[in-house]
C-alpha cells in the first residue's frame, strides 16, 4: 500500500474535527458546509466524487437494497401471475407514498449543536460582518437548500417513474410468459391427441370382422347370416376411439349399418326374405299388408337390387286384386254360357270356331305390366305394334298344350312361382304368334312361339338362332 493511502486511511481512522481558527474565517453558510464535510468524513484530498459518496452514503446505500431487492424479484419465474402483480402493485402503492414525502429545507439543512467555543464564534462573525454580506449569505443559503429540495424532488420523480416503468415492463414480461405457456401447453396437447395411433391389432380385428359381412372384395353385396354380428363391430369401433383411424372406421360402420337396415325392413314385407345375400328371391310373396317405400342406401348394386324387390312386392299386391276382379266376372260368364249352351246346340263348324276363339280369349296372360318397368330392350323378336293391335288374328291362338308345358318347365327352373308372371305379345313372323315372358319385376326371360312351343332366351349357352 502507497504511502499516501496509508496516510489517507490513518486519517479517516481519526475522530473529524473542524478546526476553530478555520472556522472563523468561514461565513456562516461556509462554516454549515464544512462542518457537514467535516462530519461525513471528507478529507481535503478527497476527489469531488469521494466526497459525495460520504455525504450521500445513506442514500446509496438505500438504493442498492432497493435493487438487490429487484433482482431477487425478477429471479422469481415460477411464482403465478396474480401474487406477482400483486406484489407489484404494492411496490408501486410504497412509490407512490415515498415520492409524496419531500423532504424539507429543515431535513436537508438540520441545526448544528454547537459547543462552547462555536458558541462565542456568532457574535464574533456578526461583528466582521457588515448586514448586506449576512444577507447575500442567507439567500445564498436559501438558493442553495431550494436547489438541493429541487434536485431531491427530481431524483425522487424520476426513480418513481423508472420504478413504474421497470415493474410494468416486468409485468409485459410475465404475461407474456404466461401466454407463452398456455399455448405452448394446448398446442401439445392438440398434437399428443391427434397423433394417437390406434393399437394395430385392434385394427386389423375390425377390418377382419367388416369384411366378412360382404359377399365379395367389391363390397357391393351382404350376407344375411353375418347381420347379428354388428354389434360386435361397433365394440371394436369403440376400441379405436380417439385415434386417427376411428374416422374412417366409423364412416364404414355407418355405412355397413344403413345397408343392412335396408334389407331388414325390404325382407320384413315378405314372407320369407327376399333378398338373401345380394340376390333377389322372385319366388318370395308379399304379405297381404305390406308397405313398400323406396329406399336408398348409398350402395349403387344394393340400391337395383332393393328396387327390384320393391317392385316384385308391388306387382304382387295388383296382381292380387286383380285376381279377385277376374274370378268374379269369370264366374258370371261361365254361368251365361252354361245357360246359352242348354238353350241351343251349335253345328260342328261353329262350335270348331267357338272354340279357337275360347282358348284365345282364356289365354291366362298372367299378371299386368302396367307400372312395372318391363325389359323389353332385350326381346329375342322385335316388337311389332300393327302386329300387336290386330288381336283377333289367329296367328296369336296358343296350340294345345303350349302355354301349359311352357309354364310348367318355367316354374320347374325357377324362372316364375305360380301364375306370377307377365306375359306380352310381340310380333307375327310366318303366321305364328311370338310373346315374351317376364318375371313380376319385369326381368326378360324368354321369347315363345305359341305354335310350336319353342322358346329362347339371351342366357349364355343357349340357342343363338330363333327359329324362323
Amino acid at each position: 500500500m502507497s504511502k499516501k493511502r496509508r496516510n489517507r486511511h490513518k486519517k479517516e481512522g481519526q475522530e473529524p474535527q473542524f478546526d476553530f481558527d478555520e472556522a472563523k474565517e468561514l461565513t456562516v453558510g461556509q462554516a454549515i458546509r464544512k462542518n457537514e464535510e467535516v462530519e461525513a468524513g471528507v478529507l481535503p484530498e478527497d476527489s469531488i466524487l469521494d466526497k459525495y459518496v460520504k455525504q450521500h452514503k445513506d442514500e446509496i446505500e438505500a438504493d442498492k437494497f432497493a435493487t438487490r431487492q429487484y433482482k431477487k424479484e425478477e429471479l422469481v419465474e415460477t411464482q403465478s401471475l396474480d401474487d406477482l402483480i400483486q406484489e407489484m402493485r404494492e411496490a408501486v402503492e410504497e412509490s407512490e407514498a415515498s415520492s409524496e414525502e419531500v423532504p424539507s429545507s429543515e431535513d436537508i439543512l438540520p441545526p448544528l449543536p454547537l459547543d462552547d467555543e462555536e458558541q462565542g464564534l456568532d457574535p464574533l462573525l456578526l461583528e466582521d460582518e457588515n448586514p448586506t454580506e449576512m444577507t447575500e449569505e442567507v439567500e445564498e443559503e436559501q438558493n442553495l437548500s431550494r436547489l438541493e429540495q429541487e434536485d431531491s424532488e427530481k431524483k425522487s420523480k424520476k426513480g418513481f417513474i423508472l420504478t413504474v416503468l421497470a415493474l410494468v415492463s416486468v409485468i409485459i414480461c410475465v404475461s407474456a410468459y404466461y401466454v407463452y405457456r398456455q399455448v405452448n401447453r394446448s398446442t401439445k396437447e392438440i398434437e399428443t391427441s391427434q397423433s394417437t395411433t390406434a393399437n394395430q391389432s385392434d385394427v386389423d380385428d375390425f377390418n377382419t370382422l367388416y369384411d366378412a359381412f360382404y359377399t365379395d372384395s367389391n363390397k357391393t353385396a351382404l350376407k344375411n347370416s353375418q347381420f347379428d354380428k354388428l354389434s360386435q363391430l361397433k365394440t371394436l369401433l369403440d376400441k379405436l376411439e380417439g385415434s386417427r383411424e376411428h374416422t374412417l372406421a366409423k364412416s364404414k360402420y355407418d355405412s355397413l349399418a344403413t345397408q343392412i337396415k335396408a334389407i331388414q325392413d325390404v325382407n320384413a314385407q315378405f314372407e320369407k326374405p327376399a333378398i338373401v345375400d345380394g340376390v333377389l328371391d322372385t319366388n318370395a310373396k308379399a304379405k297381404s299388408d305390406a308397405k313398400f317405400t323406396d329406399i336408398k342406401t348409398g350402395n349403387t348394386e344394393l340400391d337395383k337390387v332393393l328396387d327390384k324387390a320393391i317392385s316384385l312386392g308391388k306387382s304382387q299386391q295388383t296382381s292380387t286384386s286383380s285376381s279377385s276382379s277376374s274370378q268374379t266376372s269369370s264366374s258370371s260368364s261361365s254361368q251365361a254360357s252354361s245357360n246359352t249352351t242348354s238353350e241351343t246346340s251349335p253345328s260342328s263348324s261353329n262350335a270348331t270356331s267357338n272354340e279357337t276363339r275360347s282358348s284365345r280369349s282364356e289365354v291366362n296372360m298372367g299378371l299386368s305390366s302396367a307400372g312395372v318397368a318391363v325389359q323389353r330392350s332385350a326381346s329375342r323378336v322385335a316388337y311389332n305394334q300393327s302386329a300387336i293391335d290386330d288381336s283377333n288374328n289367329s296367328a296369336w291362338d296358343f296350340a294345345d298344350g303350349v302355354l301349359e308345358q311352357i309354364l310348367a318347365t318355367s316354374r320347374s327352373r325357377g324362372y316364375i312361382t305360380g301364375d306370377q308372371y307377365i306375359l306380352e305379345r310381340v310380333n307375327i313372323v310366318n303366321g305364328n304368334g311370338y310373346y315374351n315372358l317376364y318375371k313380376p319385376d319385369g326381368t326378360y326371360l324368354f321369347t315363345l312361339n305359341c305354335k310350336t312351343g319353342y322358346f329362347v332366351g339371351n342366357g349364355a349357352g343357349h340357342a343363338d338362332d330363333l327359329d324362323f
